[in-house]
């Protein structure tokens, strides 16, 4: 079944509810398909930029005075 969008010149016309219903439904199942992807990449991301500054905190643990505290001691 083809789902067809209103245009500008359906604004006059009457809608049958039904039809209104199922539109909305297919857009809310795509909007939380696309929410579900940006929230996994969302997720991925944070996920990153944790093990990133954990690799960065173990070096700063290694190498003493490499750290940012370092580049703004005199």
């Amino acid at each position: 079944m083809a789902l067809r969008v209103p245009g500008p010149r359906d604004a006059d016309r009457r809608t049958d509810p039904a039809d209104v219903t199922v539109l909305l439904a297919a857009e809310a199942a795509v909007l939380e398909g696309r929410l579900g992807v940006l929230r996994k990449a969302i997720a991925e991301r944070d996920a990153r930029i944790h093990a990133v500054g954990s690799v960065q905190r173990a070096r700063e643990a290694l190498m003493p005075g490499t750290g940012p505290a370092a580049a703004s001691s005199p």
